[in-house]
């Protein structure tokens, strides 16, 4: 093997920062995946599923028109395609506990959907921990590949046992600090959804809890130090004016 080689591979390992990389963008998907779990939608959800029986057969609501919330995601409008249809969806879903109304020659039907229950946010918030533990699962499986990718690129002599240990102390620590903070952004998801009706349920809860509750008062200090500081620095500001304004004046009595 030609030694210049060898040596540059062993310096210029690439495979922790690409598992790093892989780790962080898994972070990211992570948090765009939570952010599409709202508590407003968790009605329109049910709504969506509910079966009216329409020729013998039952149908969606999602099948008979479009459901739309433009505006407010309480306040749902339902488009039905059919006109014939619309009486018999009225009252079906004012039958099922949401207040609508239609107004004449209209084909729309404009739903007021009630708050979620605390069922149904206890749901949201178990599809949180699904996702939280799916996405922890990830950065596992990147870890995994990568170290078989290492010990294949050792067995060629590619690097050499002291670079891949280094290289996977590395991946570890950026597997702990990752894993991490994903089970903090679910936590805060969580609470975020649940509020008083949120307990701890996952056997590290309790002690993300705690750090969460330590950042917050750390954001709150340091909110109000930079208030602190801004009104020092305006009074100071003040003062200063007031002293070239005296001085100016004196300048002018001076002068005359």
């Amino acid at each position: 093997m030609d030694e210049i080689n060898y040596i540059s591979s062993n310096l210029d390992e690439g495979y922790s920062p690409e598992a790093i990389a892989n780790m962080e963008n898994a972070l990211e998907e992570f948090i765009v995946s939570l952010s599409e779990i709202k508590p407003e939608d968790a009605n329109i959800a049910v709504f969506r599923g509910l079966k009216v029986t329409i020729t013998g057969r039952p149908r969606r609501l999602a099948e008979l028109g479009n459901v739309e919330s433009p505006d407010d995601p309480m306040k749902i409008e339902l488009m039905i395609y059919n006109k014939e249809q619309i009486e018999l969806v009225l009252e079906f879903i004012k039958k099922n506990g949401f207040p609508a109304k239609n107004e004449p020659g209209s084909q729309f039907i404009y739903i007021r959907v009630p708050k979620p229950s605390r069922m149904q946010l206890e749901e949201l918030g178990d599809e949180v921990i699904r996702r939280t533990n799916s996405a922890c699962t990830r950065l596992l499986k990147i870890k995994t590949n990568t170290g078989l990718r290492m010990r294949a690129a050792m067995e060629k002599e590619y690097i050499d046992q002291r670079i891949s240990g280094i290289a996977i102390k590395k991946i570890d620590n950026a597997l702990e600090r990752i894993t991490k903070e994903m089970k903090i952004i679910g936590v805060m998801k969580r609470k975020a959804i649940l509020g008083s009706f949120f307990k701890t349920i996952e056997k590290d809860d309790a002690d993300i809890v705690k750090v969460i509750n330590k950042r917050i008062k750390l954001e709150k200090d340091k909110i109000a130090k930079e208030q602190e500081l801004r009104i020092k620095d305006e009074a100071l500001e003040d003062q200063n004016d007031t002293t070239d304004k005296v001085e100016t004046e004196n300048i002018k009595s001076n002068g005359k």
